[in-house]
């Protein structure tokens, strides 16, 4: 009999050997934080390299007693189900690991996926370049794929796509994804499309202390209408109203669905500012948008090119092309030659110009602020996926009231999306030192592929790619007329920058903070050419 060692080899590894390092702690407190970041960093690239080895592990055994079980089957002559055979296995490993026969079975289809179904991806764990969380979604949204070379094809695309994705969320994965397989087989996403339909339901279920719940499930569209169409009956409300905005929205919700008023909770209704009359609800009904995003070639039936909707992710083509006939929907399209774009697109870079709007050059025009969003999906801080028509528009360089042409355009170079609370950080953090707020920024390379990066307070970079030019292919190879960026002054660096100064107010503070950024993101990118210049990529 063999008895599990709950006790833990891992205490007694030399971490070293595998670049976790601590920190001297003699060292500065900025250097100190800075390197156990990259310590958790480490660790957790650890994690997804110990539960590759572990798909390994799962996918031998299974191998070694799956066909002993099928020899014992043919030798004995009985009458067995070979599926009793893999049940038994996935009931061993739920045994062992001490999970739900869901979890044990999910494993179970993950090991066998590293091995048969997307290796490559798999490679991507072993090295560490996606989580553990990215690989499951990997294999659930490739398991619709059959035909062998098919799933072959959108292996190599995936793997290559999710190496160049950077740092992303799990949602963004899940698109990546999604667009992959939808360009191979379009007629898989079709099939799981109808399938989902099936599922369209509302479920209730009973929570503790006396709370329910209710769950509406319905096409995509429509449950991002209807929760736009709650939040803006939630916000209706007058500022007196104490509720918070989840029980608002839960007051909102349950009141129209029973066709009874929503009333404003504010204590003195002689004072109360809130109209919540049928009129005036409404006109913010009718208020209510949701935006996709596609390719013109997709609507009008040229190919199968998946589109984007705003806070859900991607969706199949058949799906655009069906929210497109719908009565209440308005097509627009975004011409690039509103931008100065070449007639030739096919032989030249898009040149992206005339951006800002002439009478007010700090506002950018109605087609750059659907470009930038169609580029960056959701906010682009890493690991936020606010969606982008719920974001902000920020001047990653800041821009220049004073003298707009010195620095920090409104142009496709220094746009991008950013929640309101990781714009307030930006904004804010750092405003007495700059050193110790965030740095982002915002560059397009010779390609044509355009790369925001964020450095945090401690140091540590990270880069990422636009999702949008890999989802929307005729947005790749742009150009723009501010690139490369102007040189920052020659008398501020942020190695031997002067302190702020005194008694100058806030005006002087914020144009110190502007010029420290500047200095701080040219040094980066010198940092970023040196790298690219000692390690160039692979040609």
């Amino acid at each position: 009999m063999v008895q599990i060692d709950r006790t833990s080899p891992w205490t007694k590894a030399d971490m070293a050997a595998v670049g976790m390092i601590e920190p001297d702690a003699d060292d500065t407190d900025r250097n100190q934080c800075r390197d156990w970041l990259v310590y958790a960093s480490n660790a957790r690239r650890g994690q997804s390299f110990l539960h590759w080895e572990q798909l390994r592990g799962i996918g031998q055994f299974l191998d070694i007693a799956l066909a002993h079980l099928h020899d014992a089957v043919i030798d004995d002559g009985a009458d067995y189900d070979p599926v009793d055979a893999y049940a038994v296995a996935v009931t061993e490993i739920q045994v062992i690991f001490g999970v739900r026969q869901r979890q044990a079975r999910n494993l179970v289809d993950q090991s066998v996926a590293v091995s048969e179904s997307v290796p490559r991806v798999g490679e991507l764990l072993r090295d560490a370049l996606i989580t553990p969380e990215m690989f499951a979604i990997a294999v659930a949204r490739t398991a619709i794929v059959l035909d062998a070379d098919t799933r072959a094809a959108v292996d190599a695309d995936l793997a290559a796509a999710l190496r160049s994705a950077g740092q992303v969320s799990e949602k963004v994965a899940t698109g990546i994804a999604d667009r992959v397989v939808a360009r191979h087989d379009p007629d898989a996403v079709r099939r799981r499309r109808e399938k989902a339909k099936a599922r369209r339901n509302v479920t209730a279920r009973d929570y503790e202390d006396g709370l329910g719940g209710l769950t509406i499930t319905a096409d995509a569209e429509e449950a991002r209408l209807a929760w736009a169409a709650v939040n803006a009956l939630a916000e209706s409300v007058c500022p007196a109203d104490p509720r918070p905005l989840g029980v608002r929205r839960s007051a909102a919700a349950t009141a129209r669905l029973r066709r009874l008023p929503f009333e404003c909770g504010c204590p003195d209704k002689s004072t109360c500012t809130a109209h919540l009359d049928e009129d005036a609800l409404s006109e913010r009904q009718a208020r209510v948008v949701i935006h996709a995003v596609c390719q013109k070639s997709t609507l009008d039936g040229a190919d199968d090119e998946p589109g984007y909707l705003d806070g859900h992710g991607v969706i199949g083509a058949d799906h655009v092309r069906e929210m497109a006939r719908r009565a209440d929907a308005c097509v627009r399209d975004l011409d690039l030659d509103q931008f100065g774009a070449p007639e030739d697109l096919a032989e030249s870079p898009i040149l992206i110009e005339r951006t800002a709007q002439p009478a007010e050059p700090y506002r950018p025009t109605a087609a750059l602020d659907t470009l930038v969003r169609g580029l960056f999906p959701t906010c682009t801080v890493p690991g936020c996926v606010r969606p982008a028509w719920s974001c902000e528009l920020d001047h990653v360089e800041e821009y220049n009231q004073v003298c707009p042409a010195s620095g920090g355009p409104t142009c496709l170079c220094n746009i991008a999306t950013k929640c309101k609370f990781h714009h307030v950080q930006k904004t804010s953090v750092g405003a007495a030192d700059p050193a110790a707020g965030f740095v982002d920024d915002l560059w397009i390379d010779d390609d044509g592929s355009i790369w925001t990066a964020i450095t945090t307070p401690h140091g540590i970079t990270v880069e990422a790619p636009a999702p949008g030019q890999w989802l929307f292919p005729q947005l790749e190879g742009v150009k723009c007329l501010h690139q490369p960026h102007a040189p920052p002054e020659s008398h501020v660096s942020p190695e031997s920058a002067p302190a702020p100064p005194l008694g100058g107010g806030l005006r002087a503070a914020t144009a110190y903070k502007h010029a420290w950024r500047r200095a701080e993101r040219a040094r980066l990118r010198r940092r970023r050419d040196q790298a690219a210049a000692d390690d160039p990529p692979p040609f």
